[in-house]
């Protein structure tokens, strides 16, 4: 590894063994190796090869990398931050246990370009933390280190592998779903993979007479509650608790039978043999949120599976469930509806729409409910969580102008954008310089062509001889012209995607925010706030979507 190591070794000098950490990670797209007899090895050639690499490093530059404290996320994306090692190490780097983070190269810290880059502009330097990524030779704390500035444009090749990764797998996934090939974990309720192809399902016995047992009760109740009651009187666990159980996994409830779960399994299509996939997917590469497509995006493949549930009987449940089904009253729109969810069991906070009469003229007054509480009072489920809802959107708003006022003081976006404009302008520059480059040498090789072509209407060279060197010219063009497409490309979609419009879209947000006078838009405040978790004692806890507000509470 050819590193300048000479700062290196006077400053690694001065930090005590615990002081530096290794962070390693191994991303869930490396494949786990097996040993010869087929058993799962404890640790992953990748992660091992990441520590030789550092320890070597540490080593050779003034201190002991077997003494040095260890960080490892062991089959954990690096497009977001949210990872059990890294979380350990962020709490040590800012009790100001560790001075020194050493990776093996900019895409084990992460595949996130705004993230990365907010970590290697804002949070290192803040906190006083020496970062060093070793095959790019970058070191935060070495001012004179030409390889820093180019830490960006590494940071936005990282994120592209990633998103050019998601696509791929989407669009094979996407084939083999076509096919009727199952592509999902676990199975619906009712179903097991079968253990010779796990892109077909066969029938689980036990589960099976469940799923007819629910579809027979429903004929003869006409009601859905009325089959969430008997379940739970018989005692029949749970979907949950019978898929989990068969790993050991024990829940507080295991007969506590819901209506959403019985209405799911009547409305669900895979019970008469038919494969629908592409329910849900993830709303994007670098996030863990699922959400639920429309149904005009569903992909069904009739007859891939034995059915459970004859297609007479399902569409004479389908027609029952229509018929009764009630449109709910339109809901009075808070801005906080929604996400609001219960700390204790985890369920949404609902908010009673106001009454007649409920408060002075002009002023009515609102209550928080928990919706699981609600809805199994008589269980003695879970407890209220009532609160004045008119309070609590005052007192969260409140809470999130105070702390948007607080980020934009101590965030010193200016500084941040501007230092950035001056590296992006300088990786630009040296991208279209190498253009320029190729288009010179694209247009040399052009003349030379047409050299060879005179050459051979006089008779200077052979047929042979022209074909030859013509055919080797065409070649090292067409190899340069895919060279400049590729960096013209680069180009637009770093300008794109470039941490610096993100930065400037999350100053726009909150400055949005902090300008609002009257009522604040809720689409406003989603792009804000994450969720809300209201305790039981009527404690609140606020989680933001924009993460850097987060590092400011």
């Amino acid at each position: 590894m050819n590193y300048n190591s000479s700062i290196v070794n006077l400053l690694l000098k001065r930090y005590k063994s615990e002081e530096i950490a290794k962070y390693i990670r191994l991303s869930l797209a490396d494949e786990i190796k097996k040993d010869e007899i087929n058993k799962q090895i404890d640790e992953s050639e990748s992660v091992t090869n990441q520590r030789r690499l550092m320890n070597e490093f540490i080593d050779r530059n003034g201190n002991v990398g077997e003494l040095c404290k260890e960080f490892i996320d062991d089959g954990v994306s690096g497009t977001n931050f949210d990872r059990p090692g890294w979380n350990k190490l962020q709490e040590e780097m800012e009790s100001g246990k560790i001075k020194v983070v050493i990776t093996k190269n900019l895409s084990r810290l992460g595949r996130s370009n705004f993230e990365c880059s907010y970590f290697l502009d804002y949070y290192f330097p803040e906190n006083n933390i020496r970062y060093i990524a070793i095959q790019e030779q970058i070191d935060t704390f070495n001012n004179e280190n030409s390889n820093n500035e180019y830490a960006a444009l590494n940071n936005f090749i990282n994120e592209k592998y990633s998103r050019d990764l998601s696509k791929n797998i989407k669009r094979v996934y996407r084939i083999k779903q076509q096919a009727g090939e199952y592509m999902g974990g676990r199975p619906v309720y009712g179903y097991i993979k079968d253990p010779n192809d796990k892109h077909k399902l066969i029938i689980d016995e036990e589960a099976s007479k469940v799923v007819k047992r629910i579809f027979e009760l429903y004929l003869q109740l006409h009601s859905q509650s009325g089959v969430m009651k008997i379940l739970t009187k018989e005692k029949i666990p749970i979907p949950e608790v019978y898929k989990q159980t068969r790993r050991g996994i024990k829940v507080k409830n295991p007969y506590d039978w819901n209506y959403h779960t019985v209405r799911n399994i009547l409305r669900n299509q895979m019970y008469i043999g038919d494969m629908v996939q592409n329910v849900h997917i993830k709303k994007s590469f670098r996030e863990k949120k699922i959400i639920k497509t429309s149904k005009e995006d569903w992909i069904i493949v009739e007859g891939t599976h034995e059915p459970i549930i004859d297609k007479d009987t399902f569409y004479r449940v389908q027609n029952l469930l229509d018929a009764n089904y009630r449109q709910p009253t339109k809901p009075y729109e808070r801005i906080f509806g929604g996400i609001m969810y219960c700390h204790e069991c985890g369920h949404k906070i609902g908010v009673g729409n106001p009454k007649k009469n409920s408060g002075p003229k002009g002023k009515q007054y609102l209550y928080t409910y928990c919706n699981y509480y609600r809805k199994n009072s008589s269980y003695n489920k879970c407890t209220p969580h009532t609160i004045n809802y008119n309070n609590l959107e005052y007192e969260l708003l409140s809470i999130i102008t105070s702390i948007c006022n607080k980020y934009i003081t101590l965030i010193g976006y200016d500084d941040i954008v501007n230092n950035r404009k001056k590296t992006l302008n300088t990786y630009i520059d040296d991208l279209e310089k190498k253009m320029s480059r190729l288009e010179i040498d694209i247009k040399g090789i052009d003349l030379k062509i047409e050299k060879l072509y005179m050459d051979r209407l006089d008779d200077i060279i052979t047929p042979d001889t022209y074909k030859k060197l013509t055919d080797k010219f065409e070649e090292q063009k067409k190899s340069k012209q895919k060279e400049f497409d590729e960096l013209k490309i680069s180009i637009e979609e770093y300008k794109n995607n470039n941490p610096i419009e993100q930065l400037l879209e999350t100053k726009t947000i909150v400055k949005e925010y902090l300008k609002t006078r009257k009522k604040t838009p809720r689409e406003l405040i989603l792009k804000i706030v994450d969720k809300i978790e209201i305790h039981k004692d009527k404690n609140i806890d606020l989680y933001f979507k924009l993460k850097q507000l987060n590092e400011v509470v």
